[in-house]
């Protein structure tokens, strides 16, 4: 089975039993969810393609909810005293598909 799925916006590769890191998505850990959004599937030598979605729904289940590596954003102009440092850590969701 393999599959291209359209999560937040996002288009991901996936093959069954597959982990992948996706933005925050709002569920509980250990809960099951559908991927309505399914762009291709492709199982025993039979293709689907949507336009621009297909019918078919995938399940996925929450592993865990965590924060990606710090992003640090710097301004910074010269001779003029002007510098500003900021952070940025983004919140993911791993999920497996089943």
């Amino acid at each position: 089975m393999l599959a291209i799925v359209e999560i937040k916006g996002h288009q991901y590769k996936v093959n069954k039993n597959d982990i992948i890191i996706t933005e925050k998505i709002d569920a509980k850990e250990g809960d099951e969810i559908e991927l309505n959004n399914v762009l291709l599937y492709y199982d025993n030598n039979e293709l689907k393609v949507g336009k621009p979605y297909l019918d078919i729904k995938l399940k996925a289940r929450v592993l865990e909810h965590f924060k990606g590596d710090k992003v640090t954003i710097f301004k910074y102009t010269p001779k003029k005293r002007y510098r500003r440092k900021r952070g940025h850590r983004q919140s993911l969701t791993k999920l497996q598909i089943l």
